[in-house]
């Protein structure tokens, strides 16, 4: 991976556990001395394996479980929407869309960004290619896969969300083979959803190693210590991965490509509402990782209770005028991006306008995170979106 910028010396664990000692004394006496004053409270020191506690602690298995649940519901609706009477097509449209809506909501929260077994099953591939890839999706109906092996057959740009997505927008009828291959897709979304939450489950618990310390130096050669180096690294560059996917490949790359021609931009979804309602949500997700909350500035994150943001890690190491500075790209970004629920009315070149000044507020946010904010909490940057479309 490329080394970004000049690598401070680390803090090592023993200085990380004394800090915390230290301040926890002086908490219990009344004297606790501001170490990061940018929110309303001082920050404690907060180490990687702190972090990853809170991430795949509670962050995780929680956005896994819903996701879980909403696919099942999905699962559910096709396959007795399917197995029912075509005159049932009309009044169900809206809550098949509904319900793909919601399943669709869920994995973003869940896989924005991507880390650990999202990264490793290739999830975001797996069941949620982008762009939609209708004649592959037409093969694969006529192809008529029965069962969950058949479906190990069919490529992954005729599978996921994708597809549900413009089989929903062709309008589905009962007992009919684009149905019944709907079915068969969504099966395989909420097998993937369960899949996700069995291997979170495990790491619920992971106790993660802290850094070696200088007086003992091989502690930052074990295994423990390299994996948790290894999973905050991933962490770290996969939120960027997740901002430049939304940035980018979603929203300035189809407005880019589709400049000077008479074609519409090639967006992830059809419907141009639905686009709005991905970008919002990932913008969330990746929001929820990059800022204390109003009320983590009154009362700083429990390590395993709460989630640590980066934000929180940057006042931790005392980088307070970096966070104020961090924390103001993102205000950019959040006054830019529509509110949840509410999409911009403009069509053609307005939108694309409004969407490209949105991608520059991003865009600031990726320099500013390349330049500063990773080197100062040590990270070395170099993500992979191979795990994406």
């Amino acid at each position: 991976m490329t080394q970004v910028g000049t690598k401070p010396k680390p803090v090592t664990a023993a200085q990380s556990l004394g800090r915390a000692c230290v301040l926890a004394a002086l908490a219990a006496t009344g004297s606790l001395a501001p170490l990061a004053q940018a929110a309303d409270t001082p920050m404690p020191y907060y180490t990687a394996a702190q972090a990853l506690q809170s991430l795949y602690g509670q962050h995780l298995p929680a956005r896994a479980a819903a996701f879980t649940q909403a696919a099942n519901a999905q699962d559910q609706a096709l396959t007795s929407y399917c197995a029912g009477p075509a005159a049932a097509a009309k009044t169900a449209a809206a809550e098949l869309r509904g319900q793909w809506q919601r399943s669709h909501t869920a994995w973003l929260q869940l896989s924005t960004p991507s880390v650990g077994p999202l990264v490793e099953r290739r999830s975001l591939r797996q069941i949620d290619f982008t762009p939609i890839r209708t004649a592959l999706i037409t093969r694969a109906v006529k192809k008529g896969p029965q069962t969950a092996a058949d479906m190990e057959l069919v490529g992954t740009p005729a599978k996921g969300f994708g597809a549900l997505d413009w089989l929903l927008s062709q309008g589905l009828q009962p007992a009919s083979p684009e149905c019944a291959f709907a079915v068969q897709v969504a099966r395989a979304i909420s097998a993937e959803a369960q899949s996700l939450q069995a291997a979170l489950e495990p790491l619920r618990s992971k106790t993660w190693s802290v850094e070696g310390s200088e007086s003992e130096p091989e502690d930052a050669a074990s295994p423990g210590a390299k994996e948790t180096g290894a999973a905050i690294e991933e962490w770290i560059n996969q939120w960027l991965g997740g901002l430049e996917r939304l940035r980018w490949a979603q929203m300035e790359k189809p407005v880019k490509v589709a400049e000077g021609s008479n074609k519409a931009p090639a967006f992830a979804r059809i419907a141009m509402a639905d686009n709005w309602r991905e970008w919002q949500t990932q913008w969330q997700a990746l929001h929820a990782q990059a800022l204390l909350t109003p009320a983590q500035r009154q009362l700083p994150p429990v390590p395993g209770k709460d989630l640590i943001s980066i934000e929180a890690l940057l006042l931790s190491k005392g980088h307070i005028a970096l966070a104020q500075r961090w924390r103001e790209a993102i205000g950019a970004a959040d006054a830019a991006m529509p509110a949840p629920g509410k999409v911009p009315a403009k069509e053609g070149a307005q939108a694309n306008s409004e969407i490209l000044a949105l991608a520059t507020k991003l865009k600031g946010i990726t320099a500013l995170y390349q330049a500063e904010v990773a080197p100062a909490l040590d990270i070395p940057l170099g993500f992979s979106d191979s795990d994406g479309d």
